[in-house]
């Protein structure tokens, strides 16, 4: 006998620790990138607000005053966007308890209370700091000698490449890189889900109808005939349904968060060297449950009527327990038995036949061994029924509780499903990552795009000037879509370049979370860049294009 002892908080929350951990890190980087955009349209404003800044130094404001005042606007803006976050906030809380629901531990706990509008105040606070105080600063050293710059403009102002600007190209790269992240971390996630829905789960879930039935009252308890018969029954009378094709049961339904095992002896067999015992899953299958299901028969035969507690014990073995225990032999006519002390007089049990292995726990885990007893020596009171139809099982609902019904009005069912619900629920906490991390990667990649979009269009507004020059001195209009796309290009290829060094450090903790790809993966690292290299062309072009119609003469006039 083995145990382990698990505090209950972790027993409760389990694998979603790490889950959450890395939510709130996407979260916190559409932060970073939203906090970059607001700065980088901050700056801009910036320079339209010289001549006024300049005014107020000159007429006594001092620079604490002034930067009290920047940072209070900077505040207003933040406050006024996270009332609107938190109206919003409302509806995304309803959306995530309709995806996520029974998926994620304590769910229903997650709620906009006073502990998370005094976050969210604290976090604005702390964003109208971090995206205000860039901009702030360089308003409040305006002083009076800067009054003739504010109001005609300086080269380095009105230059596309001046020093000025490197502060924002800075948060651009900054806001690229930290999409690569997110972009990466939800690629893998979807490369992963695909490939976790290629899995085969070893049968056949479609038109598969589900339910718990167990036999209880005085008619039942002690009495296995009286099981037995009434199970029986309950066979003959689903499969005379119309539209039912086979019907069974098991003690155990995959992928239900389902599991009976226990230790087995094999005849003959001399356990390896530190081997204590040898684990195996033992389900319990009636009536034609195999078929139902359409488990593959490898070899040898499936449970029938003849199967009674009267005759000598038998057993189905999945292929993987005949491949582990007798390679290279017909597992056929080899006996087992139950071992462990409570049942030191089990009866030995002969393998009559050999079935496919199927996913049992989970699509990305492989079970145990697995042994298959037969209900009629077994009669288990609590089993799943399972009924596979020919028409959608949805609509046989209401036809197998009347039978259920009609042969035992006492009998409680429970829990009624179709198998396909059963394997889409064992994907549900996946999906629920996968969709939240691609909402986050979608929202970024659209911050990410709007930032570049928003730097060139900015250097270009300022660099009138100098592309009406190069007009007037023989450049064409494509030498001026050139240069400014070459510019957006430079910091697109900084900012990937950035983010997929970040990306390879961090995405190693997902790794868990990821199946069949590891977390390296080639495709996905290469996919990524290209995607944001194409957005960030085609944001860079479109400001570029806009540049190349400027008339040469309107631009130098105006200046």
């Amino acid at each position: 006998m083995t145990f382990g002892v698990v505090p209950l908080h972790e027993q409760v929350v389990g694998d979603v620790r790490r889950l959450v951990i890395i939510l709130l890190g996407a979260v916190g980087c559409v932060l970073l990138i939203a906090c970059a955009n607001v700065a980088n349209l901050l700056l801009s404003r910036a320079l339209g607000r010289g001549k006024e800044i300049a005014i107020r130094a000159a007429l006594g404001a001092s620079r604490i005053r002034l930067l009290r005042q920047l940072l209070t606007e900077s505040l207003l803006l933040a406050l006024c966007g996270a009332a609107l976050g938190v109206m919003l906030a409302v509806a995304g809380n309803r959306a995530i308890h309709f995806v996520g629901a029974n998926q994620v531990p304590r769910m229903n706990e997650i709620a906009i209370n006073a502990e998370v509008l005094a976050f969210t105040f604290l976090l604005s606070v702390f964003s109208a700091v971090l995206f205000g105080l860039a901009p702030a600063l360089r308003l409040a050293g305006r002083n009076v000698e800067n009054l003739q710059d504010a109001t005609r403009g300086s080269s380095a102002a009105t230059s596309m490449w001046g020093g000025g600007n490197n502060l924002r190209k800075l948060l651009v790269i900054s806001e690229l890189a930290l999409s690569v992240v997110i972009m990466v971390a939800a690629g893998l996630l979807i490369r992963s889900f695909a490939r976790l829905q290629q899995v085969s789960p070893g049968f056949n879930p479609s038109n598969v109808l589900t339910l718990e039935l167990k036999m209880s009252g005085r008619r039942y308890e002690g009495n296995s005939r009286a099981v037995q018969q009434t199970y029986r029954q309950l066979w003959e009378r689903l499969g005379r349904l119309p539209g039912v094709s086979a019907a069974g049961g098991v003690s155990s339904l995959p992928l239900s968060q389902m599991y009976a095992w226990g230790p087995i002896i094999v005849e003959g067999r001399r356990p390896p060297a530190g081997e204590k015992f040898l684990n195996a899953d033992q389900r319990i299958a009636g009536g034609n449950y195999f078929q139902a299901m359409q488990i593959r028969l490898v070899s040898g035969r499936v449970f029938n009527d003849e199967d009674t507690p009267d005759k000598p014990r038998v057993a189905i073995i999945d292929d993987r327990m005949a491949q582990q225990i007798w390679p290279n032999q017909d597992p056929l006519g080899k006996r087992i038995k139950p071992a462990g002390v409570d049942a030191p007089d089990a009866p030995w049990m002969t393998v009559v036949g050999v079935v496919g292995r199927i996913k049992q726990d989970a699509l990305d885990s492989d079970s145990r061994i697995a042994v298959y007893l037969s209900h009629t020596q077994y009669p288990a009171r609590s089993i799943n029924v399972v009924a596979r139809s020919t028409v959608a099982p949805a609509a046989l609902t209401r036809a197998v509780k009347k039978e259920i019904h009609e042969l035992d009005p006492d009998l409680p069912l429970y829990n009624v499903r179709t198998m396909v619900q059963r394997v889409d629920d064992s994907l549900a906490r996946r999906r629920f990552t996968m969709l939240l991390l691609g909402a986050f990667a979608g929202l970024a990649l659209a911050l990410a795009t709007t930032g570049v979009y928003g730097v060139i269009a900015y250097l270009v507004s300022q660099g009138t000037r100098e592309i009406g020059i190069r007009l007037a001195l023989g450049a064409t209009r494509m030498n001026i879509i050139t240069l400014i796309v070459r510019q957006g290009m430079s910091l697109a290829f900084a900012g990937v370049a950035l983010g997929l060094a970040g990306a390879y450090a961090l995405v190693r903790l997902m790794q868990s979370l990821l199946f069949g790809i590891s977390s390296t993966d080639a495709l996905t690292f290469t996919a990524i860049p290209l995607l944001l290299g194409a957005v960030a062309l085609l944001a860079s072009y479109i400001p570029a294009r806009r540049a190349a119609q400027i008339d040469p003469m309107i631009s130098l006039r105006c200046e």
